[in-house]
């Protein structure tokens, strides 16, 4: 029941954060103080009420000189606020369209950095690349991508897109991939709530893409690919 409650309550943590960071924007004039506030506290109020704790090795990587492309396995819903808690400031995120089917939920991710992509049309998905080629390059932020796209149907590491690596390339900043090991404990599939769980995580040192060439982009995603593979004490699978 207490879960239940707890999940129940997550959906009115984002109009909340709003609300606190209010004050931020009227004190401060900026509005993007005050997203970084608002990002930071809907990420510790959502992590309190399901009682998320975070381990991370290679924090300091987190700090590296920004912006750069952070990319994320995918392995739960919990991963939203796992990533706002991890960035926490200066972050443009990359949704799935399917996400506007809740307006208010979506327009205040929007106000936040979320970018819309939709997945099933390629003009559509160029044009939301641009626009954080453009966030990035213009505004300072830094881009969170999951380039698996969706989450994962089990604990396997998904294929790897190359939307985040290409978008890395054209806006010339380096990638700080991010190995989550068990969002999946937070919600297992299959349940509707959300539990307590101790969230494994490793960060990377910056991938230096200013060298790369778009002949061999394959080879350097596979190799990206590869690490989290090494972490996750996975192995690739045969076609």
């Amino acid at each position: 029941m207490l879960r239940a409650i707890r999940s129940a309550l997550i959906p009115i943590t984002m109009p909340l954060a709003v609300i606190a960071g209010l004050p931020v924007l009227l004190l401060t004039g900026s509005r993007r103080k005050a997203i970084n506030f608002c990002t930071g506290l809907w990420a510790d109020m959502c992590s309190a009420l399901i009682g998320m704790q975070v381990e991370i090795e290679g924090a300091d990587y987190l700090q590296s000189p920004r912006p750069v492309v952070f990319i994320l396995n995918h392995q739960s819903n919990a991963d939203g606020f796992l990533v706002a808690k991890l960035i926490r400031r200066d972050i443009a995120f990359m949704g799935k369209a399917e996400l506007s089917r809740q307006v208010v939920r979506s327009r205040l991710m929007q106000m936040g950095g979320l970018i819309m992509v939709d997945r099933k049309d390629a003009s559509k998905a160029s044009a939301a690349m641009q626009m954080m080629i453009s966030a990035i390059r213009n505004r300072g932020l830094s881009a969170a991508i999951f380039p698996e796209g969706r989450r994962s149907q089990s604990l396997a590491l998904g294929p790897f897109r190359k939307g985040a690596f290409l978008t890395a390339m054209r806006a010339k900043v380096p990638i700080v991939p991010i190995v989550i090991h068990n969002s999946i404990d937070a919600q297992p599939r299959g349940e509707k709530h959300y539990r307590p769980a101790n969230i494994r995580v490793d960060v990377l040192p910056p991938i230096d893409v200013s060298q790369w060439k778009m002949k061999a982009i394959d080879q350097h995603v596979a190799e990206v690919r590869a690490m989290y593979l090494k972490l996750l004490g996975q192995e690739e699978k045969c076609p």
